[in-house]
């Protein structure tokens, strides 16, 4: 065998720490990103940010002259934090008089309960747990279920349900013993069994859903402890003499800037040279990927807008099907710089605050109708049908490749349907 020493010459990318970098700054979404950018001036004397305030968006001039005038009372504007349900429910127990044992059940029942409302563990693991009487767990679970919000404490939907029901007095005739009694049958709409059972009328049964209806599953729910987060859009766009100007929200990040007091150190030893370079390379890499991260964004987005012309131009509401790989080919990029790009990021238009993903959507057959079309046309259909004979899914299909061309089948009817939260025909038919 002859051993021979060849060389040969190829190109190949290399992942870089930079390019790792620049990746991470496209799919990073605002939030991350501000805390990344935080991250980097703790370990990088030379990068200093200016923090910025978000863009405020007004509907009208009005709102703004009322934002204006208020500006001096900005403590008054501070979000509050609201009361937590536990806290809530351990504010009433000062109108009881317990003995220490009983309050230290009550205490167990409290923690115990979920966010929803709900008890959340068995009472027989309590008792194990803590070493108290199951006996005393049940006593004080009715205490528990007796206060604000109804429902809370309740250890199913159908408890939930029944002890809301009790406490209002203008209800349905049969609405308690229907909940109690044949809960399962009255929730599948098993009505015409549950008729024959009950001897109520289908149209009395309609009433008491109706009025089910009214009450709330989720009790505790009214009890939000947590602040609520605003999304605030990367990008803007209006229409100006018929044409749609994408703009990056200059505000929305800190402004950056490279701190050169320490560049006379360069001149000084090697080891503090060699240190100072790098984060002075560090620094002006930052900025370059921004920047590059902020044309990546607007691209993408006038793209969009090419794309998606009846959406923006004819105000339709209607998109047409449209894939990350074809803003990639179009764009010259790769399919994953697309979807890092479109990932958490918002854009803000005149007709509302829409999240980048949503103007891709797939093809359904051989039309050129995108499945969002299609969604949109079934949740028409159904809000407009005679509630008392509501469609089935095969007759869905069929209407829409008679009336919209859209040629879908029952399938791909029942799973949009699905997606869309909307309940068979069975649940949706009414009986009056």
């Amino acid at each position: 065998m002859k051993m021979d020493l060849v060389q040969n010459q190829s190109l190949r990318l290399a992942m870089t720490k930079e390019l790792k970098q620049a990746i991470g700054l496209l799919q990073y979404s605002t939030i991350d990103l501000v805390s990344y950018l935080r991250e980097i001036t703790l370990e990088n004397p030379f990068v200093e940010l200016e923090e910025s305030h978000p863009t405020i968006f007004y509907h009208n001039q009005r709102k703004q002259q009322r934002a204006n005038k208020e500006d001096g009372r900005w403590i008054e504007n501070m979000p509050k934090k609201g009361m937590g349900l536990k806290d809530h429910l351990r504010n009433q127990l000062v109108e009881f008089r317990f003995t220490e044992n009983e309050r230290r059940a009550i205490h167990i029942l409290i923690d115990a309960v979920d966010s929803n409302g709900y008890m959340s563990e068995d009472l027989s693991r309590l008792s194990e747990k803590f070493q108290i009487s199951i006996d005393l767990l049940e006593k004080q679970l009715s205490v528990l279920q007796s206060l604000d919000p109804i429902g809370v404490g309740a250890r199913s939907l159908q408890e939930c349900l029944l002890l809301q029901a009790k406490e209002i007095e203008e209800k349905p005739k049969g609405s308690e013993f229907v909940l109690k009694e044949h809960f399962h049958l009255f929730a599948t709409k098993a009505w015409k069994d549950l008729s024959k059972k009950t001897g109520l009328s289908l149209n009395a049964l309609q009433q008491i859903f109706d009025f089910v209806q009214t009450l709330n599953p989720r009790p505790g729910l009214q009890f939000d402890e947590e602040t609520p987060n605003y999304i605030i859009p990367d990008l803007m766009i209006e229409e100006r003499n018929g044409d749609w100007i994408v703009y990056y929200n200059e505000d929305l990040l800190p402004q950056i800037k490279i701190n050169r007091d320490y560049e006379p150190i360069v001149q000084t030893e090697k080891d503090v040279k060699s240190y100072v370079q790098t984060k002075l390379h560090q620094g002006r890499w930052l900025l370059k990927s921004l920047e590059q991260r902020k044309e990546t964004l607007v691209k993408v987005m006038q793209e969009i807008i090419r794309f998606q012309k009846d959406f923006f131009y004819l105000k339709n509401n209607v998109l047409k099907p449209l894939t990350l790989k074809d803003i990639a080919d179009s764009l010259n990029i790769h399919e994953s710089t697309v979807s890092r790009a479109v990932n958490d990021k918002f854009v803000q238009t005149p007709f509302g605050l829409y999240e980048l993903k949503y103007f891709f959507t797939n093809k359904v057959g051989e039309e050129d109708t995108s499945s969002a079309n299609v969604k949109q046309v079934i949740q028409q259909l159904i809000d407009q049908e005679n509630k008392q004979r509501p469609l089935s899914d095969q007759k869905i299909a069929n209407l829409l490749k008679e009336n919209y061309n859209m040629n879908v089948s029952r399938r791909t009817v029942a799973k949009y349907r699905d997606q869309l939260n909307i309940p068979s025909s069975n649940l949706r038919k009414r009986y009056n």
